[in-house]
């Protein structure tokens, strides 16, 4: 086995190419366009206060024992619409309030993945200005629980629901708007709106779809739908590879504890072990690896399929393709999703803004830019992969995901994959 990390030059023992359309049943090929960003979310903070503070408030809370206090006495969940609500059916910018003031945002996700949806507010709204503090998951939770009602965050956006999850579960976040909890499916949401998803991400199968003659495969149609196979089949030994300290794949491994049972996801890993697979430390450097094809550099890998879209998105030539496996963890859909904490100084632009975040421009500028499927039914997806409605993933509830992802954290360690 081979742990990389994600500064190194990946390595490749063999690779091959394919993308498939899942949802169909049918492994096809096919391209794909759109994303950047790593969810290493090693990103420098800049600018992680305003200089007016948050004030903590002593709001009441609700019946989750989550605060629902801010320094004016009005909840972001109260705060009217500027303009228009938001709805399923999908509502523009044009429709909504104007975005005016200061908000700060600690972010989980890394710059490259979500700056342009904030620098595109603010060339939308000459009066706003959003501060933005980027860092891991795990060191922005924790910087939000020392902070408690002093943190001058106003709002917390991650890639992942465990993450969200432990906030809420801290009490330290508080319920969002009625239209924007109704604009978002209950299963892309916290169940009493306390945090929401604003795009998704889906589990996949990454290729090189030039280097089949390096592979045992006749055809990429071959690749199996089956996540086990990745596991069991002696023919991915030394061609592939995965990222397992992201949350993403913890939460896949948690699923599939939940889905399959402790002992067969012990089995499934020991089993992928003997694969003798790469392990990357970055979600981006893994992908950049299958794609280059060197003779170093693994052929096939499990990850988000957003990290291979945005590098077809640069280069339309790329050979990287994606395939999906059907009904099981391997094809776990997730949201990257923001909440609202109790210190929030102005519940009205907090509120707008998470609006915009749902509304059609913001949905289609994180499919377009970075890879990701809408949240919003009214959204149609745009682009080469499977909509969300054909890809068989399996149904999840998202909001059962612990920050630390305890379970499966433990059970990854147990198995030699973690730590890297």
């Amino acid at each position: 086995m081979v742990r990389r990390d994600s500064s190194q030059t990946p390595r490749t023992t063999s690779r091959r190419p394919f993308l498939a359309l899942a949802g169909a049943a049918v492994a096809g090929t096919t391209g794909i366009a759109g994303c950047l960003g790593d969810e290493n979310g090693n990103g420098s903070g800049n600018g992680g206060s305003d200089d007016g503070g948050n004030g903590g408030g002593n709001g009441g809370s609700d019946d989750g024992g989550n605060g629902n206090g801010d320094a004016g006495g009005t909840t972001v969940a109260d705060a009217e619409p500027l303009a228009s609500p938001v709805d399923p059916s999908g509502v523009s910018w044009d429709d909504l309030g104007d975005l005016e003031g200061d908000i700060t945002v600690y972010s989980g996700r890394t710059r490259d993945q979500i700056d342009l949806v904030f620098e595109e507010l603010e060339n939308e709204y000459d009066g706003l200005e959003i501060h933005r503090n980027y860092d891991d998951n795990d060191v922005q939770v924790n910087q939000l629980v020392q902070e408690g009602d002093a943190t001058p965050a106003d709002v917390f956006y991650s890639q992942d629901p465990g993450a969200l999850g432990a906030v809420h579960d801290e009490g330290l976040v508080q319920e969002l708007p009625e239209d924007v909890v109704d604009t978002v499916p209950e299963s892309y949401r916290e169940p009493g709106g306390h945090w929401t998803g604003v795009s998704g991400r889906v589990r996949s199968i990454m290729y090189n779809e030039d280097r089949l003659d390096e592979t045992p495969f006749d055809s990429w149609d071959e690749l199996p739908t089956d996540i086990f196979a990745y596991a069991e089949d002696d023919r991915f030994k030394g061609i592939i590879s995965t990222r397992p300290n992201s949350g993403t794949f913890r939460g896949f491994i948690q699923a599939m504890v939940d889905l399959e049972g402790e002992e067969a996801t012990r089995q499934w890993v020991r089993d992928f072990m003997d694969q003798d697979p790469q392990l990357f430390s970055g979600g981006s450097s893994q992908a950049a690896a299958v794609e280059q094809g060197g003779d170093d550099d693994p052929i096939i890998g499990l990850g988000n399929s957003y990290y291979a879209a945005r590098l077809v998105n640069e280069d339309p030539d790329s050979p990287i393709r994606v395939t999906f496996t059907e009904d099981d963890p391997g094809s776990l859909f997730s949201v990257a999703g923001v909440a609202a904490t109790n210190s929030v100084e102005d519940p009205e632009l907090v509120a707008e803004f998470v609006r915009h975040l749902v509304a059609v421009e913001g949905q289609e500028f994180m499919m377009d830019a970075n890879g990701e499927f809408p949240v919003v039914e009214g959204v149609d997806y745009v682009g080469p992969l499977p909509s969300p409605d054909e890809l068989n993933s399996p149904t999840f509830d998202l909001s059962e995901f612990d920050m630390e992802l305890q379970e499966a954290s433990e059970l990854l360690e147990d198995e030699g994959m973690m730590p890297l």
